[in-house]
């Protein structure tokens, strides 16, 4: 049995731009999978947690390690799209307004609505174009799948 497991994000790197993010256990065969599967001619186009490639710092309790313990029998193969919004420095300061926010429940209506408006573009990027980019992004991602998994 073959699994491919593709995972959204938003919050790093460049606006509405996708970085493709290895999804899988420390092995050299689902890295390479995933290289072939979602990489460029030369596979290098995907990054990873493991070897400091990734925008995004190592991480635990990640769901496609649901994948591994649902599906034991199954071959894993993972893609983490991580869809830039703001620049990092805001989406840092957004999430520090909203941990602010929980510890202040006396806080006004006013500035906690400013803080949930902050928190959210820093995670979405309302227009057009950006919803475009995501989307196209997303669908050649699941198409490289279908194709990996057929292959």
């Amino acid at each position: 049995a073959r699994l491919g497991w593709i995972d959204f994000h938003t919050g790093l790197g460049p606006n509405g731009v996708g970085e493709r993010i290895y999804a899988g256990r420390d092995e050299a065969a689902g890295v390479g999978r995933a290289r072939a599967w979602w990489g460029g001619p030369d596979g290098q186009a995907i990054t990873s947690i493991y070897d400091g490639s990734s925008t995004s710092a190592p991480l635990t309790g990640l769901m496609w390690n649901s994948a591994y313990q649902e599906c034991p029998q199954a071959e894993v193969t993972g893609l983490a799209l991580e869809y830039g919004t703001l620049p990092f420095g805001e989406v840092l300061q957004a999430l520090r307004a909203d941990q602010w926010a929980e510890n202040h429940p006396e806080a006004p209506d006013e500035l906690r609505a400013a803080i949930k408006r902050q928190i959210r573009d820093a995670f979405y990027t309302d227009t057009d174009a950006w919803k475009q980019q995501i989307l196209a992004q997303g669908i050649e991602a699941v198409q490289q799948a279908v194709a990996g998994l057929a292959g």
